[in-house]
């Protein structure tokens, strides 16, 4: 006669596998975080069809996006470089990001990402290179694909106060028994604190070089590029989001 297992729901790990879990719940530091950003002005009609339907959530009314290119040397999960696509929204009047397209190095990061806070992320190869005065950061997937392309000069110091980062995430789990409509579909709002050490301001350059429909970056185009910011400093996540709305 067969015999019932004794892993019951009480005994679960905070993420998978249960009995090892491959995360702990947060917060987490992440220390000397290198940051470049371009906010630009990109197509609204695009952005629109890229920002969920939720009440409270609109784009912010100047239309713009940013592309982050990151590189983390110290967090609790190692070393590892992202790049962000990323809308300024609004949420009920605090202004947010919602990440469109990301791209990670590391599998726990890529993990915790899309299980915990609705973050889009997928693997690819993300490098930094300085070459004389200018730093070029770029975004591949797969190797060779390149994706997109930042560049920018330091110019001028700036002076960036600490703040706190808010970012709307859409958590989708599929339905294996039902793939018309996921398990489970949230509208999740998480923070960051952010404590910069040092930033600077440059001229600029971005460029969605390959036109792949498998990772679409290029539809969110460059109308007009606003700014650059390099900018070294910490960043801690709050230990719990919000869920916004259930679909």
């Amino acid at each position: 006669m067969g015999k019932k297992g004794r892993l019951t729901a009480d005994k679960f790990g905070y993420s998978m596998p249960v009995d090892a879990p491959a995360y702990p719940m947060p917060p987490a530091l992440m220390r000397n975080v290198e940051s470049f950003t371009i906010t630009y002005e990109t197509d609204v009609d695009a952005a629109l069809e890229l920002l969920p339907e939720a009440d409270g959530l609109e784009l912010a009314d100047e239309g713009t996006a940013k592309m982050v290119f990151v590189k983390m040397p110290y967090t609790p999960w190692g070393a590892y470089n992202e790049v962000y696509q990323l809308l300024d929204c609004v949420w009920e009047g605090t202004p947010c990001i919602f990440p469109v397209r990301l791209l990670v190095d590391n599998d726990i990061p890529l993990i915790i990402g899309r299980e915990l806070w609705g973050n889009p992320k997928k693997f690819g190869n993300i490098e930094f290179r300085q070459e004389s005065s200018i730093l070029q950061c770029t975004g591949e997937r797969p190797r060779g694909t390149r994706l997109c392309t930042g560049l920018i000069q330091l110019e001028k110091p700036l002076e960036v106060a600490p703040s706190m980062m808010h970012v709307v995430g859409l958590r989708v789990i599929p339905n294996p028994e039902c793939p018309e409509k996921p398990s489970l579909a949230e509208l999740l709002l998480n923070a960051n604190h952010v404590r910069p050490k040092e930033a600077w301001s440059g001229s600029c350059s971005l460029s969605f070089d390959a036109r792949s429909e498998l990772d679409p970056w290029y539809k969110l185009p460059v109308k007009k590029l606003v700014q650059a910011v390099y900018m070294i400093g910490d960043m801690e996540t709050i230990p719990k989001a919000k869920i916004l709305k259930r679909y």
